[in-house]
């Protein structure tokens, strides 16, 4: 019986067997030659980049629709200054108000010539898009409107109630995020916050001004569209913090060993859903507050989650200032709360799995010394915040620079030293600010911070071989009065 597979000889090439090397190395290197034209002509129509992306649509929408041409006025689509995204930090876009001219357009040639010019401005554009695009793994939210502190609770209670997502804030889909505002909501569209939850990316932001909304995104980019998704399953109980007596123990050792004047330990028990308050009196400085609860003994029971906030005491009439928030997912809370004199405040929490105990550990560390006292308690308090975020080495000497302002976007010149770097602080002293931006220019860069509903916030910058640096302090807020200090760093 003749076997199922047959397997015929392999002819060998007694020629090119026989052929010199020199012949051997000419034939490989033509092949090579040959294959990387092959490779470059095949992958050129299929790399699309995320640039190519926003060229595309900028190109798509610049078409008039029956609308626009019944109205008399095109599309108006141009693409905005980039940017870059970084886990675990806001980063705030300032949208240019209805009718403002290109600016990025005017200062920089077209990216392609494929790219149409932005037509001008007309009253017909009732309708503003904008449009925010990253890479397709890229999962972000943007933020279109900075509410003040009490309505943020009042949206959180809302948002639990509803069991939907804030109506302000919107979750990119293969990441892209669209938003839509016209008629009198177009001119509230001047802000909007970015926080992303995957790595650090950048985004492309398009803007596009028409008399009606332009097509679907899908229409644009169909490899962007993909069918039903399936739900997410269940990753399970959160695991367990270990037992309070240990995690209280290395909240201790941590503080000592990062130079804290002294640790203090407060003991509560929490209610039977899991909440409770602590009220303390802060001392002058910065304190690090760990929120941690007891495991309950029973079996079910809850996860340990504690979510916890910081307080000052509000005074008669007033209302009481946020200090700092947790909402993360440890089982723990961590806050900051930096106070420029003696303050007390209040802890509410939540999350714990029963009635337990809850012990706050304190380690306060002191205002450094460089630290300026003659703008108030609240601007010290910011300064001292800054720096103990960004882990700047604490200053002995005043600061080189020193500047206030209010609301709006304000220009400080610096004069700097070449081959030196400084640490820019800026603090709220009196108001309430839903925005904070410091940002540096020198040498050709821009460095930046963006604090949303915070009091401070703080940027690094070098100087090489100018002495000159430029200082624009942007903050949007009620009764806003901001202080600026520029320190050396060591």
């Amino acid at each position: 019986m003749p076997p199922r597979w047959y397997v015929a000889p392999v002819a060998q090439d007694t020629q090119a067997a026989r052929a010199t090397p020199t012949l051997r190395a000419a034939r490989l290197a033509t092949l090579t030659v040959l294959t990387c034209l092959a490779t470059a002509f095949s992958a050129a129509p299929a790399r699309a980049d995320l640039h190519d992306d926003a060229e595309r649509l900028v190109r798509l929408w610049s078409l008039a629709s029956d609308v626009d041409l019944a109205a008399g006025a095109a599309p108006r689509v141009r693409r905005l200054q980039p940017v870059f995204m970084e886990q675990n930090r806001p980063t705030l876009v300032r949208l240019p108000p209805a009718g403002a001219p290109d600016t990025r357009a005017a200062s920089a040639p077209p990216a392609s010539d494929a790219s149409p010019a932005p037509s001008p401005a007309s009253p017909a554009h009732r309708c503003a898009t904008l449009v925010f695009l990253a890479p397709r793994t890229a999962d972000f939210t943007v933020e279109t409107e900075i509410l003040p502190e009490n309505d943020e609770i009042l949206e959180q209670l809302l948002r639990q109630v509803r069991r939907g997502p804030p109506e302000h804030r919107s979750r990119s889909v293969a990441g892209a995020v669209r938003i839509e505002r016209c008629d009198e909501d177009r001119d509230r569209l001047r802000f909007a916050v970015l926080q992303t939850e995957s790595a650090r990316s950048t985004v492309e932001v398009i803007l596009a001004e028409s008399v009606s909304p332009p097509g679907p995104l899908e229409g644009v980019f169909p490899e962007r569209v993909f069918g039903p998704v399936a739900p997410s399953g269940d990753p399970g109980r959160p695991t367990e913090p270990g037992p309070l007596t240990e995690r209280v123990q290395r909240a201790m050792r941590r503080g000592r060993t990062e130079g804290a004047a002294r640790v203090t330990l407060t003991e509560t028990v929490a209610a039977i859903d899991g909440t409770g308050e602590v009220a303390l009196r802060l001392s002058e400085g910065c304190h690090r507050l760990e929120i941690m609860a007891d495991i309950p003994p029973i079996l079910p029971r809850r996860a340990t989650d504690i979510d916890a906030d910081v307080r000052e005491v509000a005074p008669p009439g007033g209302s009481p200032r946020l200090i700092d928030r947790d909402r993360g997912e440890a089982a723990d809370a961590l806050l900051l709360a930096c106070v420029g004199e003696s303050t007390a405040v209040e802890i509410p929490f939540a999350g714990a799995a029963g009635p337990v105990r809850v012990i706050v550990s304190d380690a306060s560390f002191p205002v450094p010394k460089g630290v300026p006292v003659h703008l108030g308690a609240r601007a010290r308090a910011g300064f001292a915040a800054a720096l103990m975020r960004w882990n700047v080495p604490a200053p002995d000497a005043p600061p080189v620079h020193e500047a206030t302002g209010v609301s709006g976007e304000t220009m400080i010149p610096l004069a700097v030293e070449p081959g030196r770097c400084y640490f820019a602080a800026v603090s709220m002293a009196r108001g309430e600010s839903r925005v904070l931006r410091p940002s540096i220019e020198i040498e050709g860069r821009v460095l930046r911070d963006d604090a949303v509903r915070s009091d401070s916030a703080g940027v690094t910058f070098c100087a090489t071989t100018d002495d000159r640096a430029v200082a624009r302090i942007l903050a949007v807020g009620a009764s806003t009065w901001w202080a600026l200090s520029v320190w050396r760093v060591r």
